[in-house]
């Protein structure tokens, strides 16, 4: 893509075409379930529409509108996006694994530095006001960690109770 980009409407400045390139992308993404040749006649037809009523978006681009390069150089671009789109589309399950699995070391990494340290407070006086609540004794705190009054106080509050109970009645 970005090779392209360097090749395509040489004759702008680079600011134009920056912003020309970035209206493109998205206007194409916007436009996606289009061909590339529908895509093109509406851009043309978008940006004759916006000079008739004095608001154009790219006034720079007014004068190419007709030129073959332009609407060879805009088809090519257009073909890349698509092309990148379809390839981000690929790579999508692959994105989400790599983020499931970074999820799940950030988790065993918590966990980790929570087993070392000590409980706050907060931490004691929640556990015991929560085992007070539900009528249930308290575990020993003296060497428990962080980790533990959590897992406790889960265990307290969202016990895990069985299916195969449910589905007996």
């Amino acid at each position: 893509m970005f090779y392209i980009k360097q090749n395509l409407f040489l004759y702008l400045t680079p600011r134009q075409k920056s912003q020309l390139l970035s209206f493109l992308k998205s206007f194409v993404k916007k436009h996606s379930n289009l061909s590339v040749e529908d895509i093109l006649d509406k851009f043309i037809e978008e940006e004759n529409y916006y000079s008739e009523i004095n608001n154009p978006h790219f006034e720079f681009i007014l004068d190419y509108l007709e030129d073959e390069d332009f609407m060879r150089e805009f088809k090519i671009f257009a073909k890349s996006v698509f092309e990148e789109m379809k390839y981000k589309e690929t790579q999508k399950p692959i994105i989400e694994a790599q983020k499931a699995k970074a999820k799940e070391f950030r988790k065993k990494a918590q966990d980790f530095k929570m087993s070392k340290m000590k409980p706050t407070k907060k931490q004691l006086y929640y556990y015991e006001k929560v085992a007070r609540a539900h009528g249930i004794a308290m575990k020993d705190v003296s060497n428990a960690s962080r980790l533990d009054l959590r897992d406790w106080i889960m265990e307290i509050i969202d016990p895990k109770e069985n299916v195969e109970d449910f589905a007996d009645e």
